[in-house]
């Protein structure tokens, strides 16, 4: 293996000597003051939605499933029914994911952010109107498609339009507004499930559209991507950009010129090497890319068959084989486990530059698969005995795996996987990577239903 320490060297050693060369932050103003960073930042703040949204839709179903009025107006579904309405979101996003390069890297970021937003906006309302199981599958399709553009887009434009000062913050904020999504998405179902009539769960498959409209709006605000343009061949109005919003209409700005040329000189990188996002040859030709490949692709698998499908999708249905079935307790266990999870992301984003990213992962799953034992253990038990401290149990368990996923599999994951790649194969990598966790998704959230999902008529 000392073939991949060295070149995984090489590469960190690159990463260094570019890091070195970036220029101090030469504002001498807090940034509300400066008349460049205050506008940019202000249309940055809208781009957080983005993440909001992906994880309000992609935990929506879970809220849906333990609202009475849902179940009873689609005839409470079941089995393959269920794993299909549950399923149908992961589907639009492998389709998102393959229209991504096309859209972002023909026509712009921007578009390609409003697109999705347009798709998530549809896809509420057609979920919102319809009854039909036929219809809300293909709305869930429309959010999945949307949610992943808007989403992944939003943090490229996110990290190509920041201040290079503010961009490690900007993009550590962005990585934890899922959970903000997701979090937001079980205290509506927990307010609304009271609701006598269908608008019950009609009002949070509607406040979905909510996150997409403001990142919508705040596209009004944000100028395209400079690497975008210098790409296209414009760049003077790249150079613009940037002197009007890092530089404070100063051209000769220090900061500007190593971005200007920075953004040129990887933008000549690129058309020395295939851009096609398709053509995945390279992740394979050598044998340390066919290691990293593999890599990625058990991460992929890992992500999507560690338990989290379960408590993301399905979590009502496992709350009520442990005997938890009264909707005030099913809704505020959601809404509070998201709320845990959300803080557990937080606490643990610092963890991967203290201890490293390959240990977290390794404790992180060996704690699920403890966990889940126990979870699967108590679960039986309740089932064969109707023991209460053994549901009591299962519900403590259910909120440690949100630690122990977090611990790992939230932050270090991604930034394990980023880093194993060097840059001309990492557009390729990401994408395999996204295609492979969008499948494990699909299936995993399919084929779960019979298992976990009992008679409740």
């Amino acid at each position: 293996m000392t073939w991949l320490v060295k070149d995984l060297k090489h590469h960190a050693d690159d990463r260094q000597a570019l890091e070195s060369t970036t220029p101090a932050n030469t504002k001498t103003v807090p940034w509300l003051k400066d008349r460049g960073l205050r506008p940019l930042n202000f249309g940055l703040f809208f781009l957080l939605f983005g993440d909001v949204a992906h994880g309000f839709d992609g935990s929506l179903i879970n809220n849906l499933q333990q609202i009475n009025q849902w179940q009873n107006d689609f005839n409470h579904p079941r089995d393959s029914l269920l794993g299909a309405l549950s399923a149908s979101y992961w589907v639009g996003n492998i389709v998102g994911v393959l229209l991504i390069p096309l859209v972002a890297d023909r026509l712009g970021r921007r578009v390609a952010i409003a697109t999705g937003c347009v798709l998530c906006i549809g896809g509420a309302v057609l979920c919102a109107a319809t009854m039909s199981n036929g219809a809300f599958i293909a709305g869930r399709i429309l959010l999945g498609m949307g949610g992943v553009m808007c989403s992944s887009v939003s943090t490229v434009l996110m990290t190509e339009l920041a201040y290079p000062a503010h961009r490690a913050t900007a993009t550590a904020l962005s990585s934890t507004t899922y959970s903000v999504g997701a979090i937001l998405a079980a205290w509506v179902a927990f307010g609304s499930f009271r609701i006598d009539d269908s608008w019950a769960w009609r009002t949070p498959t509607l406040i979905q559209a909510i996150p997409s409209a403001m990142v919508l709006l705040g596209l009004f605000f944000l100028p395209e991507s400079p690497r975008w343009l210098c790409s296209k061949g414009r760049e003077q109005t790249a150079l613009d950009i940037l002197t009007r919003y890092h530089g404070a209409g100063d051209a000769n700005d220090a900061v500007v010129q190593h971005e200007y040329n920075e953004i040129k000189d990887t933008i000549e990188a690129e058309m020395t090497s295939n851009r096609n996002p398709f053509h995945l040859k390279a992740l394979f030709a050598t044998r340390g890319n066919r290691w990293r490949s593999f890599i990625i692709i058990w991460c992929g698998i890992a992500k999507q068959w560690s338990g989290n499908g379960l408590v993301s999708y399905y979590l009502g249905s496992m709350l009520k084989g442990a005997g938890i079935t009264r909707q005030i307790e099913t809704t505020l266990i959601t809404a509070t486990s998201q709320m845990f999870s959300f803080a557990c992301s937080f606490a643990f984003a610092f963890l991967p530059a203290r201890v490293g990213r390959r240990p977290l992962m390794l404790v992180s799953m060996a704690g699920m698969w403890l966990v889940f034992a126990v979870i699967t253990g108590t679960t039986g038990a309740y089932v064969e005995t109707g023991n209460r401290h053994a549901s009591y149990t299962t519900v403590a368990f259910i909120y440690l795996y949100s630690g122990v996923h977090n611990l790992g599999w939230t932050g270090a994951q991604m930034l394990y996987i980023v880093e194993i790649l060097p840059y001309h194969i990492r557009a390729k990598g990401m994408a395999m990577f996204s295609l492979v966790a969008g499948i494990c998704g699909a299936f995993n959230t399919y084929v779960n239903p019979p298992a976990v999902t009992t008679d409740r008529r």
